[in-house]
């Protein structure tokens, strides 16, 4: 649906922020989540993120591995002119899990102490794809007026458990799938903003906190990050209105190649 907007496809732009949950603040840990969104020749956008486990005690480290090692093999990938989205988005899992494992067995830690989950998105004029261990949520938008989720977030065995990279049965639960050319918006985020981007019982997304969080990256100009929307994205995290819904760390990835004109 193109609904007010019509769509016009421009250079990737993009924002981000994370920021530490009051709950980790209350006792002094550090932010666990981590990201990385990169713009590439050729109009690619690949970006990753990661949140740590907040029983493990190296989560933070897993989650800076996973989000480094993803993101360097997505861009090698491009680099090389793959079009095989899936299959080399699995291969940065699978990389990204071999190289948490190889510094936990340097260290003399066991493996689970780095558990994080993984969310990772790439997009080309060819299509794209995305991939994702555990919760958290991927959305994107086609220029239209309404979102749709990637994959729903994934839920463990027992309550408020998830998934991660580092668990026996990691590429059980690893989802990859394709996204098409058309996509012109990306969201990623760690779960604890699900409450205000999802309907857990329509299983649908909440357009209008898209529509109020994309405004202002489609209406401005430029290419790559822009750091004053990060600037301000980190400091709506911050705020009451989402400390009042969530003490977990935030991250979120905004990513849009909309023309800014095209906002209406």
């Amino acid at each position: 649906m193109v609904g007010r907007w019509q769509i016009e496809v421009h250079v990737w732009r993009f924002a981000t922020a994370r920021v530490t949950g009051t709950a980790h603040l209350r006792i002094t840990q550090p932010c666990q989540d981590r990201l990385a969104c990169e713009t590439l020749p050729g109009d690619a956008l690949v970006a990753a993120v990661a949140d740590g486990a907040g029983s493990a005690a190296m989560a933070e480290r897993g989650a800076q591995i996973a989000v480094d090692v993803v993101i360097a093999h997505l861009k090698c990938a491009l680099g090389d002119n793959r079009t095989d989205f899936d299959v080399f988005l699995r291969e940065a899992a699978v990389l990204a899990r071999a190289a948490i494992a190889a510094e936990a067995e340097r260290e003399g830690i066991i493996l689970r102490d780095y558990a994080s989950t993984l969310l990772a998105a790439v997009l080309s004029p060819d299509g794209g794809g995305a991939l994702q261990i555990g919760d958290g949520v991927i959305v994107v938008g086609n220029g239209g007026d309404e979102w749709s989720w990637v994959f729903w977030p994934q839920r463990g065995e027992y309550v408020n458990t998830t998934y991660f990279l580092t668990d026996d049965g990691a590429f059980d639960q690893l989802a990859v799938d394709s996204l098409p050319g058309v996509v012109t918006d990306v969201a990623l985020m760690s779960d604890g903003l699900e409450s205000l981007a999802l309907h857990y019982g329509t299983q649908t997304v909440h357009d209008p906190f898209f529509a109020g969080m994309f405004r202002p990256l489609v209406k401005t100009e430029g290419s790559a990050e822009i750091q004053a929307l990060s600037a301000s994205l980190e400091d709506f995290l911050a705020s009451g209105r989402i400390r009042s819904r969530t003490d977990d760390d935030v991250s979120l990835i905004l990513a849009t190649r909309r023309s800014h004109e095209q906002w209406q």
